[in-house]
């Protein structure tokens, strides 16, 4: 049993982004999948498998393709024009960015959970990519740090896709271990993710908008997920979090006009209208170092990739668990392997965490997994610190994991 991806569900969403290249047209996409072996996996999306008509599933499809297109350019725009000569890809899923950045002279890291980066990495071996493909978490430092180690000169940083998903204590440590890195390689850090609203380009041509809202609730919550991340926030707020952890914000046109954007071509006017209007109102945030920034804010528990150690023993028809360290993406499966050896016979688990440093989304998904096993109130936290506590009452998590 892989337990990866049983704390990272939204790995499988990942691969819908190189679907919508090569039907966008990307050769490099169509390369992807096919020395994936994905092809079986494309002819077996059930367009009928949603919440709405066949029209509006097409409508939807063409409106989020366009927006992936898009982004795409944007960041190859960027990077041509720019000159960058190394790019780290947080959250890259599988994009073709690799062979992208090998074909114009540009050193490459992607960055993503372990089970996507070694199958992404089997990929890379087969084409002669290199070493290019790391597994970790966004929210982890060190992790973050290994990905550029071999980068020389400057980086540019990109998330396209992530921080819809990251919460604010997400979001903060996933900022420090950014400029952790600028500052020791200078550069910047780009992302569409604030500046580009993709529900209006997956509703613009639906005849029933409302469709996708119930949709998109269903597939959060059947992954296990219970809030939007700050890609979703007001940005206004967004900006004062990132300009607060040392960083000048600069926000840049998404779409110059000249792309050669193939989905656009292929529909019709009344739909490129509309897309089009989108699009001339997106926008590009661009981080770099704020130089009069003195405060040097911790990262916690992120000085080391792996940093979780788990105690435990069954009394009673009780798992008791004692964390000490960080839980996050790459740590979480360690828990629910623990969980899951011990769950016959077990009734409730009270996890003791005094030690625990912190907890990302994939650690609050596993407790979630072990709530629907065991039941609502069976699952207790103790010890927590207030740093860890908030994380809980802000995603709504201590209504159902109690905090004792």
């Amino acid at each position: 049993m892989d337990y990866r991806t049983m704390v990272n569900p939204t790995y499988l969403t990942a691969k819908s982004t190189v679907f919508m290249l090569a039907v966008a047209g990307n050769e490099d996409a169509k390369r992807m999948i096919a020395g994936l072996g994905l092809e079986e996996t494309l002819s077996k999306r059930d367009p009928a498998d949603t919440l709405m008509s066949e029209a509006d599933a097409k409508a939807l499809m063409t409106g989020v393709t366009v927006a992936i297109e898009a982004r795409y350019a944007a960041l190859s725009r960027t990077l041509k024009n720019d000159g960058y000569k190394n790019l780290l890809d947080v959250a890259c899923g599988y994009t073709p960015r690799a062979i992208f950045c090998k074909n114009n002279g540009i050193s490459y890291a992607g960055l993503d959970v372990p089970v996507v980066a070694e199958e992404l990495q089997k990929f890379a071996d087969k084409e002669g990519l290199g070493k290019v493909y790391f597994g970790g978490d966004a929210t982890n430092a060190a992790s973050l740090a290994a990905a550029v180690e071999k980068f020389e000169g400057e980086v540019l940083i990109s998330c396209e896709g992530l921080l819809g998903y990251l919460s604010v204590s997400e979001f903060e440590q996933f900022l420090d271990g950014i400029r952790q890195i600028l500052e020791k390689r200078s550069g910047a850090f780009v992302t569409s993710d604030m500046g580009v609203k993709y529900d209006p380009f997956a509703t613009a041509n639906m005849s029933s908008p409302e469709a996708y809202d119930a949709s998109r609730k269903r597939t959060m919550s059947n992954s296990d997920i219970y809030n939007d991340g700050v890609g979703r926030m007001d940005r206004e707020k967004v900006k004062a979090l990132i300009e607060a952890r040392g960083f000048k914000v600069e926000i840049l046109p998404f779409y110059h006009g000249d792309e050669n954007l193939s989905m656009l071509q292929a529909i019709p006017e009344s739909w490129q209208k509309k897309y089009l209007d989108l699009l001339k109102d997106a926008r590009v945030w661009k981080l770099t170092l704020d130089p009069h920034y003195t405060q040097k804010a911790s990262v916690s528990g992120a000085e080391k990739i792996e940093n979780l150690t788990v105690d435990y023993k069954t009394i009673g028809g009780v798992l008791e668990m004692t964390v000490n360290g960080r839980i996050d993406t790459i740590s979480a499966p360690t828990l629910l392997k623990v969980f899951d050896e011990c769950s016959e016979g077990i009734s409730s688990v009270r996890v003791n965490a005094e030690e625990l440093e912190y907890i990302s989304s994939a650690g609050l998904r596993t407790m979630m997994i072990m709530v629907k096993k065991l039941g609502q109130g069976n699952v207790t936290v103790e010890g927590a610190s207030d740093e860890v506590k908030e994380i809980f009452t802000v995603t709504g998590f201590d209504g159902i994991i109690p905090l004792l």
